[in-house]
């Protein structure tokens, strides 16, 4: 099915990475009119014919027929030079970071949503499609935030669905302290949650009705204070079903286009929240600016290039233009080869192999063959990303030349140190950062830490190292925090656990869990869980009550406080 909005968005980033090419249509379409118009021309001695014998007495195949192969050969020349030209409008994903795109869910969590023009209901339904959501953006950040008469944090930006569930599943109407339906009371409660964030967020708003005030609000805040934040509507509701408080999509459809939206009505099947998982990636493939290559989309016309080839085989065209047509399938291939991995970084040896490259390897003959094969007519790199297009990385990294690749191959084979032995080799920013994120992965976090730090320092709008380093030194905090609990409860004479000190060191405390006595032992009150968002993402893990009575509690405070502060 045709995404106008993906399209619009795509069409917006569109460009040529190789532009030059687009040069080659000039002398193309001069002599493809030369060649059209030579036969198009009669010779000579036909002309002195008249025109009823000549007709007679010509023989061959006339009019467009004739020109059959011309108009062919154009259109693999056309498509040949576009390959060439690189057409883009998409980065390639990064495989040193996760999924960090910012989702912030709001909720409608007034009596309205309880209507059941769709089954068991609204609000049911909207929190199976919720859970669907959270089961299918893994590793990415999610918020929830609950509305009706005001508006809560229920849940700060997290990767942890299984968290997030029990406060999505005790919402309704029933935990709200005001009765209402104003959405723009979330719109503070958004900007905190996407604030600081480098990766271009989503709203995703749920609700079957919005007011010309909260238009306006809405309005405002995207196209002033949150310009590149995408907003999605999920219509709760059903329009050819009867209800007491109908599903109105032309008030949703008035929001989204002044806002450059979309508004996606719910499905009996998941296509309405595969339809939202691909427009919050697009969103922030399109729109999150870093230091990844563009990706080159000029492939696939490689195939109607091939296909369009074969009418070459048929007789009487092979003599005429297979030479031609060949000779353009070449120059396309070969042009794409030469500029497919260079994007980058300039390539640079490596200076040493890492202990995973330096394995020697027992090749059978057939290995030899295909080897012997494969150096007739790739290069090393060349050769490298084949493997790793077919997900055998160690054997990628070892062809790779350029560090870069050969750093991702290694980091995708789960060989962290060897990833880093290789990045680090360049003093490159870039490389560095990727450099950074292959010791944190393997559980270096100090040295990650330091390595990051000086990245900044470097660079200090840098949205990505910034990101980086904070997650960085969260988990080297909560490694010393739960270190320095498991001191206290051992004999003071026995120094059990320290700081980690500046030492490079490799940790998996981060995987630890404390124990649930530790945890119900450590209480917080209501005005220290009100402190901070931290403080309530921490509450959350703790919590000794049911969650609808503690969201009921929490929202009532808030409100209390809302009240007094007005």
């Amino acid at each position: 099915m045709f995404d106008f909005v993906e399209w619009s968005h795509a069409m917006a980033q569109f460009h040529f990475l190789r532009p030059w090419w687009l040069i080659a249509f000039f002398p193309f379409i001069g002599l493809l009119l030369i060649k059209w118009k030579s036969e198009s021309q009669v010779s000579n001695w036909q002309k002195k014919l008249p025109n009823h014998l000549r007709v007679a007495l010509t023989v061959g195949e006339n009019g467009l027929k004739r020109r059959l192969p011309i108009v062919i050969l154009s259109i693999i020349i056309a498509l040949a030079i576009l390959v060439c030209s690189g057409p883009t409008w998409k980065k390639q994903p990064s495989p040193f970071h996760q999924d960090q795109t910012p989702l912030v869910m709001v909720l409608d969590s007034g009596s309205a949503m309880q209507e059941k023009d769709v089954a068991p209901d609204r609000l049911t339904r909207a929190k199976q499609k919720m859970e669907d959501i959270l089961a299918q953006r893994s590793g990415g950040l999610n918020a929830l935030i609950a509305y009706a008469g005001s508006a809560h944090l229920a849940m700060p930006l997290t990767e942890d669905s299984s968290v997030f569930k029990p406060m999505l599943e005790a919402l309704g109407p029933d935990v709200m302290p005001l009765a209402g339906k104003d959405s723009s009371l979330a719109i503070p409660l958004v900007e905190h949650q996407l604030k600081g964030s480098p990766n271009a967020g989503t709203i995703l708003l749920i609700k079957n009705d919005v007011n010309a005030s909260s238009v306006s609000a809405w309005r405002q805040a995207l196209n002033k204070e949150m310009p590149e934040t995408q907003l999605i509507i999920l219509a709760a509701g059903n329009v050819d079903a009867p209800s007491d408080i109908p599903l109105r999509l032309d008030a949703l459809q008035q929001l989204t286009s002044e806002v450059n939206g979309s508004v996606i009505t719910m499905s009996v099947d998941d296509s309405d929240v595969k339809t939202i998982i691909r427009r919050v990636e697009n969103h922030a493939s399109l729109n999150t600016k870093n230091s990844q290559p563009w990706q080159d989309m000029g492939y696939g016309l490689l195939i109607p290039i091939a296909v369009l080839l074969l009418l070459w085989f048929r007789r009487g065209w092979i003599v005429q233009w297979a030479c031609a047509g060949i000779l353009i399938n070449s120059i396309a291939l070969s042009a794409l080869l030469l500029n497919s991995h260079s994007a980058y970084a300039v390539p640079v040896k490596s200076t040493a192999q890492p202990e995973a490259a330096q394995v020697a390897a027992s090749f059978s003959f057939g290995d030899k063959v295909m080897q012997a094969w494969l150096d007739l007519w790739m290069t090393r790199d060349q050769q490298g990303q084949w493997y790793f297009n077919r997900g055998n990385y160690l054997k990628a990294a070892n062809h790779y030349d350029d560090p870069l690749h050969k750093g991702v191959a290694f980091y995708y084979a789960s060989q962290f140190d060897a990833a880093y032995k290789v990045l680090n080799q360049n003093h490159d920013f870039n490389m560095q950062l990727h450099a950074a994120s292959a010791l944190a992965r393997g559980r270096q976090y100090v040295a990650a830490r330091a390595l990051l730090s000086k990245l900044v320092h470097q660079q200090p709008d840098n949205k990505i190292a910034q990101h980086n380093l904070v997650i960085v030194v969260a988990v080297i905090k909560e490694i010393n925090e739960f270190s320095k609990s498991q001191s206290e409860g051992m004999d003071a004479s026995q120094d059990a656990s320290h700081e980690l000190g500046s030492e490079p060191q490799t940790s998996d405390g981060a995987e630890t869990q404390v124990t649930q006595e530790a945890l119900l032992d450590d209480k917080m009150t209501a005005d220290q869980l009100l402190e901070s968002d931290a403080s309530i993402d921490k509450w959350f893990q703790r919590v000794e009550s049911d969650p609808k009575q503690f969201l009921q509690s929490k929202f009532s405070i808030q409100y209390q406080q809302q009240r007094e502060e007005k």
